[in-house]
């Protein structure tokens, strides 16, 4: 998880960060094509399981209804903060696995 500085990185080569597009008038936010497709789809799978099991994603994707996001919308969002959290989860899982390496020069 080094090669991350932080979540927003890792959302962005996920594929799951917005980006901003639009001409000079109007901008939107819109979902980011490029990045790691193998793990963006690896997000969408997590993003629907959720969606069908956990009442916490279903009330979110009606509070985001309720503000006038459409679906494609929502599972943007959804999906940028699933990577973050799963970002925060592997960066745990790093730190609290990773053994401290030493090298004792004397066994060499």
């Amino acid at each position: 998880m080094e090669r991350f500085k932080n979540k927003d990185h890792f959302s962005s080569d996920c594929g799951a960060a917005p980006v901003e597009r639009g001409n000079g008038q109007n901008t939107r936010m819109q979902l980011n094509t490029g990045g790691n497709r193998r793990l963006n789809w690896a997000l969408h799978i997590v993003a629907i399981v959720r969606l069908r099991q956990d009442e916490h994603t279903k009330t979110f994707l009606a509070k985001l209804k309720a503000a006038g996001k459409n679906q494609r919308t929502s599972l943007r969002i959804l999906k940028t903060y699933i990577a973050r959290e799963l970002f925060t989860l592997l960066r745990q899982a790093a730190s609290a696995t990773t053994p401290a390496l030493k090298i004792n020069a004397d066994a060499a």
